[in-house]
């Protein structure tokens, strides 16, 4: 039974009509400050999402579709790399707001440009877009045929290759053959190279029919990228042996089964080299990273960390150990260590477990930092474990936190460091966590050193500013603290467009919901500090026909020292017209 009482409901109607009155007022607030928001419109910049083809050779020109939102007015076509260039030839605006505007372009290739992938991006009065990534293959380019072929026997045939083919799955559930020959002994690689939009899939299969059906295929193989996960890249890699000679298919198709006008793909098909080859492209590095599994260990860590702060001594040097040349497994005794070392070996086997020895006083304070230059994460998963004299573990590299749901979350991590309580002889062991991989290609390096207090990356969560012209904007820089870093991060920014001036500003951090217990966070995440700089634009600052680069500084001031400059970040700024002046130059080259 459920007894209230007069009171109790009096009380309880008030905090309803109180809530009510708020949340209305909360309401009107919003709804006051998108009508000026509104008012006063930046105007949206223009976003590219798919280019096709994606690319070709060196020296060639062709024609291409950019496709994207906010494209009408576009004036050029910009890539910071000297030797590619494009012509805007017409535009195909949208049919309703959802639709994407069609830019008809011709690219042109220098015949110096290496292969690779390059950025590609468009200028529009409303400013620079975000960029895609254009091929430049050596093979022959080959288009897709306009005729179906989403079966063997209506499969494109292939006249010669090493060939890339230009395609795209148009539809949802298409896939697309093309038919080759290879010679007996021929070891062949296909690739794909495809939009953000396309995650493909390659399968090579025999023409050798069946009872049932005489134009059934028989699948010889198939890949996908070799491993999903987080930041990896979806291209399909597959490279076949052909022990006789005769016709062959190879099938393209989306992995879910996805398909439309954005999924475009580039097909290559060559001789497979000896060494296993790197794909796809890699973006470029970026300035500094800490806490990736593939960022460089290397006997220069301590004097690139030590550029990173003011110390009072030199750092000291590192030596580098192979552990596949010790005996570090028991039971023989594991080697013994000192100072800065380097370690470099291989989980040769499953189960296989490299150990050292190493000493530590009471309060030493040591990092741990793991490095998977070939299979990395999640196919190669480096378990530090650091153990006493009596086999009592006293740290790992493995994050373990409760998360909002109450459930435990474990994660292994590339940097560990910790406060040592106790002196003590320890032993680290290095394995895989999965005790069931291992392999020639599953290296790793682990650097044991003592803390370096420094500036660590720099995070800004843009690649390009449009400012327009008589209005402000600002960009927050947020830096890293490392290894308990105390001093001060002085930054600047330069070579920004003329008439516009920079300042720092200051804004209140928003409100955050209570942690979760979060383990032991400090020895795997960092502290940081943030800036925020606001650009002032001046009215009659001069429009940039072009993207122009600009630097993000950092300094590291310790007590009384100021350090030396350190390239943070690069950005790419453009001066734009407001909106008015946007419309009105909209409104001209559309009468036009």
């Amino acid at each position: 039974m459920l007894l209230v009482s007069a009171a109790n409901v009096a009380v309880y109607s008030t905090q309803l009509f109180d809530e009510f009155l708020m949340r209305s007022l909360a309401v009107f607030l919003l709804a006051t400050s998108v009508s000026m928001a509104a008012a006063d419109e930046k105007p949206a910049p223009p976003q590219v999402t798919s280019v096709a083809p994606l690319g070709g050779t060196p020296g060639s020109s062709f024609e291409a579709t950019v496709r994207g939102k906010n494209l009408k007015g576009t004036e050029a076509l910009w890539s910071p790399s000297v030797g590619l260039t494009g012509e805007v030839l017409r535009l195909e605006p949208g049919a309703a707001d959802k639709d994407p505007d069609q830019l008809r372009v011709r690219f042109r290739f220098a015949a110096e440009l290496s292969a690779g992938a390059y950025d590609l991006r468009v200028i529009t009065p409303r400013g620079l877009s975000n960029a895609v990534r254009l091929l430049v293959h050596q093979q022959p380019a080959v288009p897709e045929q306009a005729e179906p072929h989403e079966s063997a026997r209506e499969a494109q045939s292939l006249d010669a290759w090493p060939a890339t083919v230009h395609g795209r799955i148009a539809e949802v559930g298409e896939v697309d053959f093309y038919a080759f020959y290879a010679k007996a002994g021929d070891e062949i690689l296909f690739r794909t190279f495809s939009s953000k939009a396309l995650d493909s899939g390659l399968a090579i299969y025999e023409p050798t029919g069946s009872w049932f059906d005489p134009d059934r295929p028989s699948r010889l193989a198939f890949a996908d990228e070799p491993v999903e996960y987080p930041g990896q890249p979806t291209e399909a890699v597959l490279r076949r042996r052909f022990d006789k000679a005769g016709r062959y298919l190879v099938r393209v198709n989306g992995f879910w089964g996805y398909g439309g006008e954005e999924h475009v793909y580039a097909l290559l098909i060559d001789l497979a080299p000896r060494n296993p080859v790197e794909w796809p492209p890699a973006p470029p590095a970026p300035l500094w990273e800490e806490r990736g599994w593939k960022r460089r260990l290397e006997p220069d860590r301590m004097a690139r960390l030590s550029a990173r702060t003011i110390l009072e001594s030199p750092p000291a040097a590192i030596t580098v150990i192979d552990a596949e040349a010790e005996p570090v497994r028991l039971p023989v005794e594991p080697p013994e260590i000192e100072g800065p070392t380097l370690i470099t070996g291989v989980i040769e086997r499953p189960g296989d477990i490299d150990r050292v020895r190493f000493s530590v006083e009471k309060g030493d304070e040591l990092v741990f930092e793991v490095q998977t230059p070939e299979k990395s994460v999640p196919q190669l998963n480096p378990l530090l474990r650091v153990v006493d004299s009596d086999g009592i573990e006293v740290l790992t590299n493995i994050w373990s936190r409760v998360n909002v749901n109450d459930n435990i979350s474990k994660q292994i991590y590339p940097k560990t460091q910790y406060v040592f309580r106790r002196s003590a002889d320890l032993t680290l062991e290095i394995r895989d966590i999965t005790v069931s991989a291992g392999g020639a290609d599953m290296r790793y390096s682990v650097l044991v050193r003592p803390w370096i207090p420094h500036l660590g990356e720099a995070h800004v969560s843009v690649d390009r500013l449009n400012l327009v012209a008589g209005k402000t904007e600002k960009l927050s820089v947020v830096i890293d603290q490392e290894e308990g870093y105390e001093g001060l991060a002085v930054f600047s920014i330069e070579g920004l467009p003329a008439g516009v001036e920079s300042v720092m500003g200051a804004e209140v951090d928003p409100v955050k919901p209570p942690p979760f217990n979060q383990g032991k966070k400090e020895r795997f995440t960092t502290r940081s500090q943030k800036a925020t700089f606001v650009f002032l634009t001046g009215v009659d600052a001069p429009l940039t026909p072009e993207p122009v680069t600009a630097r993000i500084y950092v300094r590291p001031a310790v007590k009384d020292e100021l350090g030396d400059k350190i390239l943070a970040k690069e950005i790419l700024v453009m001066v734009v017209s407001d909106s008015s002046q946007y419309k009105e130059k909209t409104a001209l080259t559309d009468t036009r």
